[in-house]
């Protein structure tokens, strides 16, 4: 493979693979992020939401219930996300070959 061509074509196919392979990994990092922020705000949702929900004669009826509803379409949501985000088949980009394959012109 002496070609200039070929070796250049080569290089930027090279260039091209290792550029989808960084931003593939940080797009795995940011959803790692996102899951670990999502986990840690329905947590704190739900312990203030817990402790409202327990204690009902601390507060009136309608902030109880406010409370309940809050927590339910928090966790809802959560699961329908992390579920959109994480577990779909086609949300990841996958890394795939990016070189041509020419026949031998011999």
């Amino acid at each position: 493979m002496n070609d200039p061509r070929a070796l250049e074509q080569l290089r930027q196919e090279r260039e091209t693979f290792d550029h989808a392979k960084v931003e593939v990994a940080r797009w795995w990092r940011l959803r790692l992020v996102m899951g670990y922020a999502g986990i840690t705000a329905l947590f704190g949702v739900a312990v203030v939401s817990g402790i409202i929900v327990l204690n009902p004669s601390r507060d009136p009826t309608g902030v109880v219930t406010l409370a309940a509803t809050t927590l339910l379409v928090d966790i809802l949501s959560l699961s329908v996300n992390i579920f959109k985000l994480v577990l779909q088949q086609g949300s990841a980009t996958r890394l795939k070959p990016v070189t041509i394959v020419r026949p031998d012109p011999r």
